[in-house]
């Protein structure tokens, strides 16, 4: 059965869903789940508290045991398509991002970009319409349950609209409805994004339903709704959101080794590992093997955009020779996969952290006319970072000037992490400026990546994105 994000077998089958079962089922871990094939999602599962909870750890688990926008593709090929990392490897796949040149047929577009993120959706989907048809589930449950799925299809939604502008947005699990929908204008799939986040704010309750941080709380909901008015140079919005979270006083800059692990002080919201012997998708992929060179280094633009003494490159960047020849290579996960002693995982993929929260604001308070504030929250990562403080050194330093020092902190902070790079570089309009002096071929029609073909023959109202 191919994969797509339109199942023709839902035309003679009823509702099916990858869901989960639990042995020993515990709210504060995902660990303890497995997902069989093609487990109904009856209205039996939504009775009560304990199994309407396992099916909506069961989109957790499905996000954690795959490669998609939450994690692993979505730091490596957004790194390696700008200017942050260049790829070793021989797969011709891999190597069309690094030289931008994606094919409409490129399997890793459509498997682990597209396929992988409507699998997610459309079990999102299914978990809300149960949710609002449940008569017995209390309210408090369905609030925070469907206020945990509307954050997650937001997340998916705001990720494949940087990636790929206009996409169909499916928020129904009819295929009457979904099978030839063509794809969504970009003001209504934002005006949706903007209603499930408010909606998901207002759902979700202020601590965390568990002792761990990998289910999302008011403050997850806040770090995306900051992200999503940032990127709308919405500067109040954004700044108001930003502070929020900073003001809860729940969250604080972890000591640089400490940031990416499990439930750690900065960690505003991380992706619990699910497959066995895994810590992180992106420890995984960017630690290389004893013998292996990095599959993954980075450029000398990356890395000649740190500073000296920036601490940042001894915690977070290690090198490795092999024939003469030194890559250097992403570090900020320290764990790669271990299949024989199988260990419990200690990293959890981050998806939202204060650092980011912090760096939002500092932009924002730029564009507010706000420079003290702008500049105590630019300090605050410099400082982390053991580098000269921007009070200290640029007392009188001009707006303009702060914008471009709160870019460069961004590039060097999120660096290999989460798509950031690639998606700043957008949202400025600096992509193709930076990008056209390094790749041979890059056009501006690149800045967004080409619709699978083979989704396309599927549903043939799905258009192409210029240029592919």
């Amino acid at each position: 059965m191919r994969n797509t994000f339109i199942n023709h077998r839902i035309k003679r089958q009823s509702l099916l869903i990858a869901i989960i079962c639990c042995f020993s089922f515990s709210c504060n871990s995902i660990l303890d789940v497995d997902i069989p094939a093609n487990k109904a999602v009856g209205d039996d599962l939504f009775k009560d508290k304990e199994s309407a909870e396992t099916a909506v750890l069961g989109i957790y688990s499905a996000i954690a045991g795959i490669s998609n926008v939450f994690a692993g593709v979505i730091t490596s090929y957004t790194a390696i398509y700008a200017d942050e990392a260049f790829f070793t490897g021989q797969a011709i796949s891999a190597q069309e991002f690094y030289n931008g040149a994606i094919s409409t047929t490129n399997t890793i577009i459509e498997t682990n970009f597209w396929n992988n993120s409507y699998k997610v959706v459309y079990q999102i989907n299914a978990c809300l319409e149960k949710l609002d048809k449940s008569t017995t589930l209390s309210n408090a449950i369905k609030n925070q349950l469907s206020g945990e799925c509307r954050l997650l299809r937001a997340y998916t939604y705001f990720q494949m609209i940087q990636l790929f502008g206009k996409v169909p947005l499916i928020t129904v699990t009819d295929y009457r409805v979904n099978e030839n929908m063509p794809r969504t204008e970009i003001d209504a799939i934002k005006k949706s994004i903007l209603i499930d986040l408010l909606s998901a704010k207002d759902l979700l309750s202020d601590a965390y339903p568990g002792t761990e941080r990998a289910r999302a709380n008011k403050s997850t909901a806040s770090a995306l709704l900051a992200r999503y008015y940032l990127y709308q140079q919405e500067w109040q919005a954004a700044e108001k959101e930003a502070t929020e979270i900073i003001n809860t006083g729940r969250y604080h800059l972890s000591a640089l080794d400490n940031v990416f692990l499990a439930n750690s002080d900065e960690a505003i919201f991380q992706i619990q590992p699910v497959l066995a012997g895994y810590n992180t998708m992106e420890g995984n992929n960017f630690i290389p093997s004893e013998a292996a060179r990095p599959t993954y280094a980075l450029t000398s633009y990356l890395r000649d955009a740190f500073e000296a003494n920036d601490k940042r490159w001894n915690s977070w960047v290690k090198s490795k020779v092999i024939d003469g020849i030194t890559y250097y290579y992403p570090f900020k996960y320290k764990k790669k996969a271990d299949f024989i002693a199988n260990p419990k995982p200690v990293e959890y993929n981050m998806i939202f952290r204060l650092a980011e929260i912090l760096l939002i604001r500092a932009e924002c308070r730029v564009h507010l006319n706000l420079l003290p504030g702008a500049i105590a929250d630019i300090d605050a990562i410099r400082q982390r970072a053991g580098l000269p403080l921007v009070q200290t050194t640029y007392p009188n330093i001009s707006a303009a000037e702060l914008s471009e020092k709160i870019a460069r902190e961004r590039r060097i902070e999120f660096f290999m992490e989460g798509g950031h790079r690639w998606f700043d570089l957008k949202r400025t309009g600096k992509a193709s400026e930076t990008l056209k002096q390094i790749k041979s071929d890059w056009k501006v029609t690149k800045e967004l990546w080409p619709i699978p073909q083979a989704q396309r023959a599927l549903n043939p109202a799905l258009t192409q994105n210029d240029g592919y």
